[in-house]
């Protein structure tokens, strides 16, 4: 038996462990682990165990957790540039932030996994940028500008989707409803307009404010 030969025999396992698997199919069973058990339970084995085949299987496609989140959080956002985008460059990042905020929120704990797994890399998550500092470019800002501005409106989104996506009472508007009004009267005062069913207009008011500078009085201004 040649060298060659009994290499490959040795490796036979370890070959045959990944054949007919895809890089699709591990990406979708993490999507749907995703949405059934949560981000912490999101691992390697975990998707192993789905598709029935072994750790080093996966492993083949995904070298580690870091990698497939990575993954997962691209085909997440496979959908994040609507077509056809708005003409007038300020709708159009209001579109892009829209399209980013109703995927972060169609998936559990999907500001979280866009937190740790957006990366530059990545198809998807490219054009995004993209589409995003293209639309601020066109608004008259400058790069550093726009790059900033871009930082701002992507981290208060995810932020908002966070605290939208967190049990109600681990959210520190909850803990704050606590306070005693006659210690805290100007909390007291303003946490009363956090609340669950805000989280649309709040966006809107945030988007506006960090694009524009200002932003309209919501409806409720007591």
């Amino acid at each position: 038996m040649s060298k060659t030969s009994s290499s490959t025999e040795s490796r036979g396992p370890a070959l045959r462990a990944h054949v007919g698997l895809t890089k699709a199919q591990i990406i979708a069973a993490a999507m749907d682990l995703l949405d059934e058990d949560g981000l912490d339970k999101l691992s390697l084995r975990a998707v192993a165990g789905r598709l029935g085949v072994r750790v080093n299987a996966v492993a083949w496609h995904v070298k580690d957790k870091s990698s497939l989140i990575s993954a997962v959080t691209d085909a997440m956002m496979a959908h994040c540039v609507p077509s056809p985008l708005p003409e007038d460059p300020e709708e159009r990042v209001r579109a892009l932030l829209t399209a980013l905020r109703t995927t972060l929120r169609s998936h559990r704990d999907g500001a979280r996994l866009a937190r740790e797994g957006f990366s530059l890399d990545q198809p998807h998550q490219l054009a995004f940028a993209e589409a995003f500092n293209t639309a601020l470019h066109a608004t008259g800002r400058t790069p550093q500008a726009a790059a900033w501005t871009a930082w701002t409106l992507v981290y208060f989104t995810i932020g908002l989707v966070r605290e939208e996506q967190t049990p109600p009472h681990r959210t520190l508007c909850a803990q704050a409803a606590a306070a005693d009004p006659a210690d805290f009267p100007s909390l007291a005062a303003t946490i009363k307009h956090l609340t669950a069913e805000s989280f649309d207009d709040r966006f809107a008011f945030g988007v506006d404010l960090i694009l524009t500078g200002h932003s309209a009085a919501p409806a409720t201004a007591d």
